[in-house]
């Protein structure tokens, strides 16, 4: 059963939809997304400064919140 996060929960600006089965392939989703435009990249570039976090601790966070959301 697939999960749905959006592009905002994923750390990016707007309401979009990502549906998967696994964190990987969501955020693979979002990443092309958020690659579309300044605005999500901006605000991409800018995620280790507004949050704190590194890649890895960013993709450790997502993945407890990945495993603990309801499924669709």
């Amino acid at each position: 059963m697939s999960k749905t996060f959006t592009c905002k929960e994923l750390g990016g600006i707007c309401e979009e939809n990502f549906s998967g089965t696994t964190l990987m392939e969501i955020v693979q989703k979002g990443m092309q997304h958020m690659q579309s435009d300044e605005a999500h990249m901006k605000k991409i570039g800018d995620l280790s400064n507004t949050t704190g976090e590194t890649k890895e601790q960013w993709f450790e966070r997502m993945q407890k919140e990945f495993d603990t959301k309801a499924e669709n």
